[in-house]
């Protein structure tokens, strides 16, 4: 498939929406569209342009949309998905990041969660937690980057289909999860690798909160000895 001239407004070659016209309209999206046989003229500065719910990937089968070989990715730009040698921010033509093929985009489904009122509506916070980025601070670093919102990807919650995040994730790598801005505790809930998987993919391990409730009782003996 071959493009050219869309040199005019804000036009690209390829969009995605999922009914966009309305954020409350659409559903979960972070669906994988795989791609082939692209050719771009010159006239084409702007190869993707995402709108809502802006989740959705690309797998490029032979790297004619991202220049960057066979299996290669793109998707949507959050904080979480920018990682050194692996993915890059092009937000100029490819308005979000472009991976290369030493990862995959997967995409994770958070459902069913529980107390239900307590989640709605709140949105998924995603920080890189990497061991090497972790070791690297002290204490009170640490602190100071877990506590920086602009470190984290933010992801809203759908309501359509089933009251869910369904984000994508690169794969191979540490995250730490919360819902909120200083996190949630959930009694329940569902997590969910979408289809397409495959089983030599690249772990992605998963961090939150823990809140331990168990309540604390000291017993003393007071009687007297006789």
């Amino acid at each position: 498939m071959k493009f050219y001239n869309f040199d005019w407004n804000n036009a690209a070659a390829l969009g995605t929406c999922s009914h966009c016209f309305h954020d409350a309209a659409t559903d979960e999206g972070a669906r994988t569209i795989t791609t082939s046989g692209f050719y771009f003229d010159a006239t084409v500065p702007r190869r993707i342009r995402y709108q809502t719910p802006f989740k959705a990937i690309f797998k490029d089968l032979d790297g004619t949309l991202t220049g960057l070989g066979a299996n290669s990715w793109a998707t949507y730009y959050y904080r979480s998905h920018l990682w050194d040698g692996e993915c890059t921010h092009e937000a100029d033509v490819y308005d979000g990041v472009i991976c290369g093929s030493n990862v995959e985009l997967r995409t994770i489904k958070f459902s069913t969660y529980t107390p239900s009122g307590l989640f709605d509506g709140m949105g998924l916070k995603v920080l890189q937690y990497d061991d090497d980025i972790i070791n690297a601070f002290n204490e009170t670093e640490l602190e100071t980057y877990i506590d920086d919102r602009d470190n984290y990807g933010s992801f809203n919650w759908k309501f359509k289909p089933s009251k869910n995040w369904a984000q994508p994730f690169v794969t191979g790598h540490k995250y730490k999860i919360s819902w909120g801005v200083t996190g949630i505790d959930f009694e329940a809930m569902n997590f969910e690798v979408a289809q397409p998987y495959h089983p030599d993919d690249k772990s992605v391990y998963l961090i939150h909160n823990f809140t331990d409730v168990r309540e604390g009782i000291e017993v003393h003996d007071r009687s007297t000895n006789i």
